[in-house]
């Protein structure tokens, strides 16, 4: 149900120094400090300047990388397979193009809505710079051929292992057409949910679609714009860490709050900071003390009602709180990748904010069975861990 397609990328000469975190988790200080190294991908992906500037120095960046000889063009037509590895965690996919007319036929599945602002800011960086250099993170059902196949592509020397971030990184590169043919012939049966990257994923539609315009045609072709930029693995590879919430300030009295929660939670108050341990069970930290919130009502009209995400939208921060839309309301915000309970509640007790939630995290098969049915998972559900890098391999759009 997908067409998947082998990529002539750039490559990086030395991927440690070249590669970052997806341009959308660095902050401030971690984007200076990568500026210090004028063969950081950062030049490209978070560019100096003001106005449609930036997006021009993107361009001046990627053309500047290219001259240089910070990155050089394969020859051949290849996929790759990229493995995070550490002790706490291990997972694996291959990284190829899939085809964006499958995207505009839903093959390749959204769970979220994308934002106006975002979605603009990507798509005139990528009219910009004409390249990707992010990974749109998609997964599809366990297939045992293709990992079969993933396998039998590892069984070569890897082309780049190298350590970042806490990871150990290997990239095994694949052009062997007969393998790549392969591997068509099984995607042809499958589809692909996108775990993470929506915005990429959107923007590089909205190219494509500028593209068809321009040349004034709908006709298929091999053009690389045709083509987005994924990694893809198998989704008992995934691991989803909850996107917990922090409240700035309470708009009534710990126990005016308290005693709204008893309409829709059992609530047992806890000694220590906790982790959640299943589904349907809420952990919080008010003003320093914690509780464990228990959903009493499980009669839920949805998979995506059943959510914890959800139950908390509904239920707390939107009747009690007031907080209609998360992301805009500026009340609150949102922390993901964080496991120790002891460092959220420095949120509360050392950061000055009255409220952390600690959320259970999403199930993979609860995300595609919502996907599915065409639902949409509320916003900030998931956080996909760990983070892919970019620039372990830049899609030029132009170059065929």
């Amino acid at each position: 149900m997908v067409m998947i397609t082998a990529l002539k990328p750039y490559l990086p000469i030395s991927p440690k120094e070249f590669c970052t975190n997806p341009y959308d988790i660095i902050d401030k200080d971690e984007e200076q400090e990568l500026k210090k190294n004028v063969d950081s991908l950062i030049h490209l992906i978070l560019p100096e300047g003001e106005g449609d500037e930036i997006y021009q120095n993107a361009a001046i960046a990627y053309r500047n990388f290219k001259e240089r000889k910070i990155i050089k063009r394969e020859k051949f037509p290849s996929i790759f397979v990229y493995r995070q590895e550490s002790p706490q965690f291990t997972h694996q996919g291959m990284i190829m193009g899939v085809a964006l007319q499958d995207y505009e036929n839903d093959n390749i599945v959204k769970h979220e809505h994308t934002r106006e602002k975002p979605l603009k800011d990507r798509t005139n960086h990528i009219v910009a710079s004409k390249v990707a250099t992010g990974l749109v993170w998609t997964v599809f059902q366990s297939n045992k051929k293709i990992n079969d196949l993933i396998e039998r592509i590892k069984q070569k020397q890897p082309k780049f292992d190298f350590e970042k971030y806490g990871y150990r990184h290997l990239i095994w590169q694949e052009n062997d057409p007969k393998i790549i043919q392969k591997l068509k012939k099984l995607f042809k049966n499958e589809k692909i949910y996108i775990a993470d990257g929506h915005h990429r994923a959107a923007s590089a539609a909205e190219f494509r679609k500028l593209q068809l315009k321009n040349l004034n045609t709908v006709k298929e072709s091999e053009s690389p714009w045709q083509y987005l930029l994924s990694y893809v693995a198998s989704d008992d590879q995934i691991r989803i860490l909850p996107y917990n919430r922090v409240i700035k300030k309470l708009p009534l009295t710990e126990k005016e709050f308290l005693e709204r929660l008893e309409n829709d939670f059992e609530i047992i108050s806890m000694k220590k900071a906790f982790n959640s341990e299943k589904k349907n069970e809420l952990a919080i930290c008010l003003k320093g003390q914690w509780y464990k919130l228990i959903v009493k009502n499980k009669n839920f009209k949805s998979k995506r009602d059943s959510l914890d995400v959800a139950i908390l939208q509904d239920k707390v921060l939107e009747p009690i709180l007031g907080i209609k839309d998360p992301r805009s309301d500026e009340n609150i915000f949102f922390v993901g990748g964080i496991q120790d309970p002891k460092e959220m509640e420095k949120y509360v007790i050392n950061k000055g904010n009255d409220l952390f939630v600690n959320l259970y995290p999403v199930d993979i098969k609860d995300l595609e069975l919502i996907a599915d049915k065409g639902g949409v998972m509320p916003p900030k559900s998931t956080w996909f861990d760990p983070k892919v890098l970019s620039g372990l391999v830049l899609h030029d759009l132009k170059e065929i």
